[in-house]
């Protein structure tokens, strides 16, 4: 080992209080030999004085070297973990930890790194996450960037040869461009919240929300939808409660759209049923859809990134990342989203509020 790690230095560095106390304990006991020695007027020999700081001193020395040949290993291992190419993984160099300090040491300095390593897995997974949702999305909002490129060219052609020759032909082209643009704005909308979720306390605003209301204005929203697929939307009861009303309306949007998205393909008229109790301690929302449902192996995955199970092979608009999404924004808000559902009987999302369940972020 070069010179750049002097290991015996630092070890007698490390042990210089120690002599000190053991040489302040020897000068102690040479001091009771004078004292001795005049008491006696010179009766007791100063030679027997000296030999006892030599016979001190030597035993003093034994103990350094085998103590320091002792916990050599673990200085050795020290200056290669110091050195070490890969500074993240150098505490598993750390070898024959000899004092109880040394391996309370080497189990901190472990634990520290499998903290690290797990934040560091959880990062590397958002980012892949965040990765994929915008390979999907953009993917996904080429869609209705095209078919809005093609409805404006048949407009033009439309006006071009007068092949549009009345304002009703007129009304179904712009609310064909009105429905996809619909489309990208709601995909915008959940690409800016999935980019913000994780610093949700940057854009925080807690207050008293009267949920019913939220829920209305959302609902208006899809109004169109609505009435093109026979869905009759209904809200049951009032509820106010202490949350940050963007992120609820998000959150709702998420949920009031998948209902929709999976109700489409029921034939006939369907309901949906927004419900709202509220207690002294709890708030409640359900969303219960009369769709195609969930199969019960989806269920517990529902929340999970990425997954669109059966139904969303058979739908096919699905991304996968907004029931993730409204889960996510809940457990930061300190709410709950849980859902039941039975395939082919539709489906019940519920949010649970506390009143003191909000985070304080």
């Amino acid at each position: 080992m070069k010179s750049k790690f002097p290991m015996l230095r630092m070890y007698i560095s490390d042990q210089k209080y120690y002599i000190f106390i053991y040489y302040l304990a020897c000068l102690l006991g040479a001091g009771l030999f004078m004292l001795e020695w005049k008491r006696t007027s010179g009766d007791t020999d100063l030679g027997t004085m000296i030999y006892y700081i030599v016979f001190v001193s030597v035993i003093l020395l034994c103990w350094l070297t085998i103590n320091y040949f002792r916990i050599k290993p673990y200085y050795e291992s020290l200056a290669k973990a110091l050195i070490a190419e890969d500074p993240l993984y150098a505490v598993q160099l750390l070898q024959d930890a000899r004092t109880s300090e040394q391996q309370l040491m080497k189990q901190l300095l472990l634990n520290q790194q499998s903290m690290y390593m797990e934040q560091l897995d959880s990062l590397r997974r958002k980012q892949e996450i965040q990765y994929h949702f915008t390979l999907q999305w953009v993917h996904q909002m080429k869609t209705p960037v095209s078919v809005i490129d093609m409805l404006m060219q048949q407009a033009q052609d439309g006006v071009k040869h007068k092949s549009i020759k009345n304002l009703q032909e007129q009304g179904e082209l712009f609310l064909s461009i009105q429905e996809e643009s619909n489309r990208l704005e709601s995909g915008l909308e959940m690409m800016l919240h999935s980019a913000r979720v994780d610093k949700l306390e940057l854009d925080l605003y807690v207050r008293s929300v009267p949920l019913h209301e939220v829920t209305r204005d959302i609902i208006n929203r899809y109004k169109r939808l609505c009435i093109q697929y026979n869905i009759f939307p209904r809200i049951v009861g009032e509820a106010i409660a202490s949350t940050d009303q963007k992120w609820f309306s998000f959150v709702m949007h998420q949920i009031i759209s998948n209902a929709l998205k999976y109700s489409k393909p029921v034939i006939g008229n369907k309901t949906l049923t927004i419900e709202f109790e509220q207690t002294e301690s709890l708030t409640t929302v359900k969303v219960i859809d009369q769709g195609i449902g969930i199969a019960t192996s989806d269920i517990r995955r529902v929340f999970q990134p990425f997954f669109t199970g059966e139904n969303g092979r058979t739908i096919g608009e699905s991304t996968g990342m907004g029931l993730y999404l409204a889960h996510e924004v809940c457990q930061r808000l300190g709410h709950k989203l849980t859902v039941e559902s039975q395939l082919g009987e539709g489906a019940t999302f519920i949010i649970a509020i506390q009143s003191t369940g909000i985070h304080r972020l």
